[in-house]
Parts: C-alpha cells; sequence; structure tokens
C-alpha cells in the first residue's frame, strides 16, 4: 500500500506505529452471530487481521472484560449485571473465555507484541483497561489503531471515539464486526463511524499493517 505524508490517514504508518485492537471477543459474544455464513465471515476476517498482524510484528491487544469485577454502582447496568448476567456467566464460566481461534498460544507473544488487556464491565471503552494506554502511547509509540469486535454499538463505538478523542488515527475493519441489530450496524458503519474514523475492509487493513 502506499503511504502518505497527511497525519490523519492511516497510512500514514507503519506497522511500528500501529496496533491492532480484537474488542470483545469472547464466546458469548462469537456465538451470538446469527446464521453460520456471517458467524464464519466475521471469523474468516478477524483470522486474517491476527495473521497480518503477527508476519509485520505489529502490536495486538486482546480487549476483554474482567467479569470478576462488577460495574460501577453510577453504571445505568448495574442492575442488570447482578439480577441476571452475573448469575448466568458464573454458571457458564466458558461463555467470557476469548473465542478459541483468537487467543493468544502462551498468554504472551515473543517480544511483547501481543497481550490480553481486561476492563471492568462497565465501561465500553477498552482504552479504559489498566495500563492499557501507556502501553500504547509509551511503550509502542503507537499512532494508529486498527479495530475489530462485537459488538458495533457497544465496545467498537465506545473504544474507537474514545481514541479519536485521545488523537489516534483509527480503523475500523467492518468485516470483523457484528451487532444483533443490523439496522444499527449499518448505520454505525455508514453514517456515524465514518466522521471519526476509516472505515475499512480487512484487505485494507492487511494493506495497513505491511507497509
Amino acid at each position: 500500500m502506499t503511504t502518505t505524508n497527511d497525519p490523519c490517514r492511516p497510512s500514514s504508518y507503519g506497522s511500528p506505529e500501529t496496533a491492532l485492537l480484537l474488542l470483545d471477543y469472547e464466546n458469548a459474544h462469537v456465538n451470538m452471530i446469527q446464521g453460520p455464513e456471517r458467524r464464519g465471515n466475521v471469523v474468516s476476517s478477524t483470522k486474517k487481521l491476527l495473521t497480518a498482524a503477527r508476519e509485520n510484528k505489529v502490536a495486538i491487544v486482546h480487549c476483554l472484560m474482567d467479569t470478576d469485577q462488577d460495574p460501577p454502582t453510577t453504571s445505568k447496568g448495574t442492575k442488570k449485571w447482578q439480577s441476571m448476567i452475573k448469575p448466568m456467566l458464573a454458571a457458564n464460566p466458558e461463555m467470557v473465555a476469548e473465542y478459541s481461534e483468537f487467543i493468544i498460544n502462551g498468554g504472551t507473544s515473543a517480544g511483547g507484541h501481543e497481550s490480553t488487556s481486561h476492563r471492568n464491565p462497565g465501561h465500553l471503552s477498552a482504552l479504559v483497561g489498566e495500563g492499557l494506554l501507556p502501553l500504547l502511547r509509551e511503550k509502542l509509540a503507537v499512532q494508529h489503531l486498527i479495530m475489530c469486535g462485537i459488538t458495533t454499538s457497544g465496545p467498537v463505538l465506545g473504544t474507537a471515539t474514545h481514541a479519536t478523542d485521545l488523537d489516534f488515527v483509527v480503523t475500523v475493519v467492518e468485516d470483523a464486526y457484528w451487532d444483533p441489530d443490523e439496522q444499527v450496524h449499518r448505520a454505525l458503519l455508514d453514517k456515524v463511524l465514518p466522521v471519526l474514523a476509516w472505515v475499512s475492509t480487512a484487505e485494507e487493513a492487511v494493506g495497513y499493517m505491511s507497509s
């Protein structure tokens, strides 16, 4: 992919300045995707991104919820969490494990290029995860974030808007997203997110990581 000198464009940043964020690919979320073809497309696109990032030594962060924590008492969703979600997860702990085709073998990759970050389940933005911003900013000097995940109206929207407010250049990969409300999903990808971020295909995002 041709590089540019425009600081707002993803193509201005090489692989050392780029990170791939995988947002909430827990089993419960992946298994929610309706239809085997749609699920297969999301999984295939995400694996394509992971492979490219690993081959090009792009930093990868698996962003997951820390379900051992409760949401803040100020969170509107706390009552639902306590009465419905927490008991369900306690009875089915495999639901909160990361989808097996995406996990890191051994926990952390060689050279520290791949790691896991956890956040409070009451927060939508993955960037509030403890230590994640210092890792991206100070240790890795990342300026461009490529994001994929579930759901589009949840952590994807929350993390993308937070990241742009923090002056990251953001690429959202539409092939690797899903939302239970297709109308909301399309409205976010077609109208809302393009105002803030670059909406790309998996192939385009692979090109950014290969430069």
